[in-house]
């Protein structure tokens, strides 16, 4: 058989599988291809700010320093105002407030570790307090503020007033029930109070979100980012630039009524939202109507410092800080204009964020998917939230994620067990027809268009389907995608512990080779020989070219598992375990009848 021949044989069998290989390769590369651009560019950077840095050191010390008038003695520097700290504490969180900014200066959760021994920490890395209110995003305001604290009522005040006399009190007020619906959020109330004698335009001003930073020294780069209702989710690799788009130093965007605004890591989010006061009448006025986002480097003496477990070697690591704008208005001497707000600092944890009314568990992000999938996003979303709220429905019956992720997976491939047996069915079946397949591959040899026309009219006259055996991948496939999406966002997964896994929301690394360091990770390499097992046990059908195409398949989802959450590779080793014990069911089942399907009568 020569070569032309054998190329376009049985194509549309061939172009299924490679549909399935390159949607699959396509998102590994797509989500790591950012990743490696954004590294590159971040040490060039570094690079290029510390030749900079010695050209300036060595600029400054050829200068001859200015003698000092002998008559007039050097004027002290203006002693800066000393930062005031205090603490209140909920059942969930503890709240540090600094009268620097006039608000919160970071928030440690008391019940999830950023690492063994050390509590999350939000708001670590940031340089901007939460709630802090500026004209120019980006600024802590200098506006030096005093502060009065009530410990048994869970309130602290801040008051300060700029040049023009608008003096501002910020009321924070920590939550004093750990209800899901109340738990985590802190009230701020802002008060503008003209202490003028002639009206006062007050523009519009910034409120900041904080920062997100990551948790882990291996969480991916594209997890943490700035997240608003009128966009999809803003990573840290967004500023770095793409094939369509220049990079950029910051992301600004406007538009009215927006709701909340938020930042947010891999696992845990701060968002904050406006309230609408309903005895106002315009709602319009009391909501947002641009946001602001740009991300900053963390250096390793930052990393280290905070306790952070490092992974022994340089990794480029970025944070996340942002802003809403709240419209602008005009004040009367002596009148007053107040606003409230609600700041989420805690989880981004689906079942709770749901509970807020704004459409806050959209932080969550899991229709985001970007670049050549988008148009999949919604499918993507669905089959998340879908898997995530049935994760946690059996995990609050048998008290385990990974007797869950192992429950949930039987389900699904009980749902799916018709479907798949159809397909082994069809396998077989096309296995039968393999000697009328090479005949008609021998008799036209020569004609390559006649041979796939023949050979379509042998399926028909058959009635097979060469894409029978494929129908099972294909509707895997946004499962797959699902587990995949919500498996990297879902916070309950973390911490969570099967055999020698001490975290299911992070890959199951037991070492790292010498001198190389890079991770030796378990699940993905049994979830690679389970998928060579349910290929060795699968029925042969089609040609070489087709199953040497197959053999790729252990490969790509190693490259997609290796350095994620080891739970989507348990789910894999699963599914596949049960599809093989499927297979060897059917095995043993009476071959079906290849027979001719008699001609449609005419009418």
């Amino acid at each position: 058989m020569d070569s032309e021949s054998k190329g376009s044989l049985d194509r549309t069998g061939i172009a299924a599988i490679a549909v399935c290989l390159a949607l699959l390769i396509a998102w590994w590369v797509n989500n790591t291809a950012e990743m490696k651009k954004q590294a590159a560019q971040h040490q060039a950077q570094v690079q290029a700010a510390a030749e900079q840095a010695k050209a300036e050191q060595e600029a400054e010390a050829k200068k001859a320093p200015p003698a000092p008038a002998p008559t007039q003695p050097a004027t002290p520097p203006k002693p800066a105002v000393p930062e005031k700290l205090d603490t209140l504490d909920s059942a969930s969180a503890s709240y540090t407030f600094t009268t620097h900014g006039g608000g919160i200066a970071k928030v440690v959760l008391k019940k999830y570790d950023a690492e063994p021994g050390a509590l999350m920490t939000l708001n670590e890395f940031g340089t901007l307090p939460i709630g802090a209110v500026s004209d120019v995003p980006g600024q802590n305001p200098e506006t030096p503020f005093t502060v009065s604290l009530d410990r048994e009522s869970g309130d602290i005040t801040f008051e300060g007033h700029d040049p023009s006399q608008l003096h501002l009190t910020k009321k924070f007020t920590v939550p004093k029930s750990d209800k899901m619906s109340k738990d985590y959020i802190v009230t701020m109330r802002l008060v503008f109070d003209n202490r003028s004698k002639s009206p006062m335009n007050v523009p519009g001003y910034f409120v900041c979100t904080g920062s997100a930073a990551p948790v882990h020294p291996n969480d991916r780069i594209d997890y943490t980012g700035f997240k608003w209702p009128g966009a999809k989710f803003v990573d840290t690799t967004w500023f770095s630039g793409s094939w369509f788009s220049k990079a950029q130093d910051t992301y600004a965007a406007s538009q009215q009524n927006i709701p909340w605004a938020a930042v947010a890591d891999q696992y845990f989010t701060t968002i904050v939202t406006p309230q609408v006061d309903p005895k106002k009448p315009d709602a319009a006025k009391q909501r947002g109507i641009s946001v602001w986002a740009q991300r900053f480097p963390i250096t390793d003496a930052q990393w280290a410092q905070t306790n952070h477990i490092a992974n022994g070697r340089s990794t480029t690591r970025y944070g996340m800080e942002g802003a809403l704008e709240m419209p602008g208005f005009t004040l009367a001497p002596a009148e007053k204009h107040a606003e409230t707000f609600q700041v989420y600092a805690g989880p981004r944890e689906w079942a709770r964020l749901r509970l807020m009314p704004e459409g806050q568990s959209d932080v969550l992000a899991f229709a985001d998917t970007r670049g050549i999938f988008g148009f999949i996003g919604p499918f993507v979303g669905f089959f998340s939230k879908t898997l995530l709220l049935s994760l946690n429905a059996i995990h609050r019956w048998v008290g385990s994620y990974w007797l869950a992720i192992v429950i949930l997976t039987l389900l699904i491939k009980a749902i799916l067990w018709p479907l798949q047996n159809k397909a082994t069915r069809s396998a077989k079946r096309m296995q039968l027809l393999q000697p009328k397949m090479a005949e008609l591959k021998e008799k036209y040899k020569d004609d390559p268009t006649r041979m796939n026309t023949e050979m379509m009219k042998l399926y028909k006259d058959f009635g097979i389907n060469p894409l029978g055996g494929c129908w099972p991948a294909f509707i895997q496939m946004p499962i797959f995608f699902g587990f995949y999406n919500m498996l990297g966002k879902a916070v309950e997964l973390r911490n969570s512990k099967f055999l020698w896994v001490k975290d299911l929301s992070q890959p199951d690394t037991i070492f790292r080779l010498p001198s190389l360091g890079y991770p030796v990770n378990i699940l993905p390499l049994i979830m690679a020989a389970t998928i060579i097992w349910q290929m060795k046990a699968s029925p042969k059908a089609g040609d070489p070219s087709q199953q040497k195409m197959m053999m790729l398949m252990p490969l790509v989802f190693v490259l997609f598992c290796y350095n994620y959450a080891s739970a989507l590779a348990l789910y894999l080793i699963v599914n596949n375990l049960v599809s093989v014990v499927q297979l060897y069911v059917t095995k043993n089942q009476p071959l079906p009848k290849l027979e001719k399907r008699p001609p449609p009568k005419r009418k």
